[in-house]
């Protein structure tokens, strides 16, 4: 069986990642899992949590990238940000001063949130056609801030932060800036990219699990916001309806996504985070999050079966149990 483009299947994890574990050392709380966005391992009155991804969709701000992605997989589980390592691969080809910017943007990102870079592995690699740097985050909490993604239930509450799709719109308005300038405002495309500014998730998920009301939260990479809320739904074994209505949706994606013929709400998402709580804990989550300057709306509620999206239209869509990522086709699609 050939394999898609983009994140494997969740069925095909199941089946032939998973169960690949090596031994049971006994102290893995939470371990590999479709919606579980980082590892939890028990080392007594302290938790190790531990998150690993990928960068490959892009090479522009490929460091900085790294570094908040996977810190925001670690922050997620209620645990602060401390150590990262990155393995970097050049093409042949590849010269010093692209390997520095990257090395660079590292730094920039890992001091902005307080993470200590300390190691990893750097190779120039034949036959490969792009960049990929792979990180690899680690962090603490406690038993009492732990937060695990299968911790929805039904009336739960669904709070969206920023506004959808806007790591994709800021890749595209980078990666594909000349052939979307001839078709878009050069100062729309602009706008867009300093979306990567935003990527970080760590203060809002840091301040709003202070509350002591959140039930899960995710960070919706691939896949956008439909695909985080169905890895979600699958993790915590409920459903979901949510209102396109109510889903923030920046002007810049809008017409980004419309020139290249994709769905925002299924464009890679890194910079938002998904937060559930009990319905009495709405209002504080929302405050908390507003606290630190992050936007934020109530967007729909868990419910005990169904995922289910209602467009503006009123159609109510059933969503299946995998959403294939829109960037693929973004980055290949002519603008209109």
């Amino acid at each position: 069986m050939k394999l898609p483009v983009g994140k494997v299947p969740n069925d095909l994890l199941e089946k032939i990642v998973f169960p690949y574990g090596g031994v049971n050392c006994g102290r893995v709380i939470c371990g590999p899992a479709v919606g579980q966005d980082a590892a939890v391992i028990d080392f007594g009155e302290r938790l190790l949590v531990v998150g690993a991804d990928p960068i490959t969709g892009t090479q522009s701000r490929m460091g900085w990238y790294a570094v908040h992605v996977n810190a925001n997989d670690v922050a997620v589980r209620g645990a602060v940000p401390l150590y990262f390592t990155s393995t970097i691969l050049l093409p042949d080809g590849a010269d010093s001063p692209f390997l520095e910017e990257v090395c660079r943007d590292v730094d920039r990102a890992a001091r902005e949130i307080g993470v200590c870079v300390v190691g990893g592995h750097t190779e120039v690699v034949p036959y490969l056609s792009t960049p990929i740097l792979c990180g690899a985050m680690f962090g603490e909490t406690t038993r009492e801030k732990l937060v695990l993604t299968s911790g929805a239930s039904a009336g739960d509450v669904i709070i969206l932060t920023k506004h959808v799709g806007l790591e994709g719109a800021a890749i595209l308005a980078t990666d594909r800036f000349e052939d979307l300038s001839k078709v878009l405002d050069e100062a729309l495309l602009l706008r867009a990219q300093s979306f990567f500014e935003c990527l970080s998730v760590v203060k809002e998920a840091l301040a709003v699990n202070e509350t002591g009301v959140v039930t899960t939260m995710h960070d919706p990479t691939e896949g956008g916001l439909l695909g985080g809320l169905v890895e979600l739904a699958r993790a915590s074994n409920v459903g979901f309806r949510v209102e396109e209505e109510l889903i923030p949706v920046a002007r810049e994606t809008v017409e980004i996504c419309s020139s290249l013929g994709v769905d925002s709400l299924s464009l890679i998402s890194s910079g938002v985070l998904l937060v559930t709580v009990k319905p009495e804990g709405e209002q504080e989550a929302l405050e908390a999050i507003r606290s630190v300057g992050v936007n934020c709306t109530t967007i729909g509620r868990i419910t005990s079966g169904g995922r289910v999206l209602v467009r503006r239209s009123g159609e109510e869509v059933k969503l299946g149990m995998f959403i294939r990522e829109e960037l693929w086709d973004a980055l290949e699609a002519k603008p209109r």
